[in-house]
């Protein structure tokens, strides 16, 4: 788990070497809105998943979904209505996304 201090910009990910979601290190994190929450992409790619720390498993951090979106503008809406404070690095990633996920051209 980051420490509290760091920034959404911090963790930005691809850097993580799980392909579990609720693993601490999954591979395609989008950022961390604050200490307990943050945003990934599914790993079929065609969602975002809103997470919660939920506990440890077997001594490590397990990430539960909260929410499941392809809009960004419903993501950034449910972020902050369930998310409390939330990092204004991580917002800047979230208005950063495309419009929708999984959409092809």
């Amino acid at each position: 788990m980051t420490a509290p201090h760091e920034t959404a910009l911090d963790v930005r990910c691809p850097n993580g070497d799980s392909n579990k979601e609720s693993a601490d290190d999954y591979s395609d994190v989008v950022t961390r809105l604050n200490p307990e929450w943050r945003v990934i992409v599914c790993k079929d790619q065609i969602q975002w998943v809103l997470q919660r720390i939920d506990g440890k498993r077997h001594g490590r951090t397990r990430w539960v979904g909260r929410s499941y979106l392809r809009d960004r503008n419903a993501l950034t809406r449910v972020c902050r209505t369930n998310v409390g404070e939330i990092d204004p690095i991580a917002l800047l990633a979230l208005a950063a996304l495309p419009e929708m996920i999984g959409v092809q051209s």
